[in-house]
């Protein structure tokens, strides 16, 4: 009987990567950088907070993300259940309440506030419907989305956050993900 899996080489100079068999491994060179776009949403929030403290009406913008798109009925359970995420909906509840209560807490009081929460929730959306919803179309492994969420999404979105006014944290831009789910703004499957 003949090994198959059994590869010589010698005398051989490799520039590269040598790979006997399949070669799984994929590489991802991010550039995190500060938006100075938030970071003036931030200091005219400041001066709004200020002027304005009572502020409670939510902009057409803002509704639409916290509004359910037409057409999809599925909750956050199903949507993972049918991605096969069913392991992580505890979690997944979890941290779309507590980024929505965030949400709620610091955008009834300001239009700059809601301005921020539009910016992220849209930066989280077109990261994940461009880069993680093409994974998850090919069947990728879920470690290899998990990964890609963080680096694509995760870290690009903690890096601009800045001076963070909201104290948004790693959970909060996850919840962000679920939040966009629940409202069946992004699917897992």
């Amino acid at each position: 009987m003949i090994d198959e899996n059994i590869i010589t080489v010698n005398d051989t100079s490799i520039g590269g990567k040598f790979t006997g068999r399949d070669d799984r491994s994929f590489n991802i060179n991010t550039l995190n950088v500060r938006s100075e776009y938030l970071q003036e949403l931030y200091e005219k929030f400041q001066k709004e907070k200020e002027n304005n403290p009572e502020l409670v009406e939510l902009c057409d913008e803002l509704d639409y993300y916290n509004s359910r798109l037409d057409g999809d009925v599925l909750g956050l359970d199903e949507k993972l259940t049918a991605g096969n995420r069913e392991k992580i909906i505890f979690y997944a509840k979890s941290v779309k309440e507590k980024f929505h209560k965030k949400l709620v807490t610091t955008s009834q009081y300001s239009y700059i506030a809601q301005d921020i929460n539009i910016w992220l929730l849209a930066k989280v959306k077109r990261g994940f419907m461009m880069e993680i919803y093409t994974l998850i179309c090919n069947d990728e492994p879920e470690e290899k989305i998990n990964y890609i969420i963080t680096e694509r999404i995760i870290n690009p979105v903690k890096a601009e956050l800045g001076i963070n006014l909201f104290k948004y944290d790693e959970e909060d831009i996850m919840g962000m993900i679920f939040f966009l789910t629940g409202n069946c703004h992004l699917k897992w499957n």
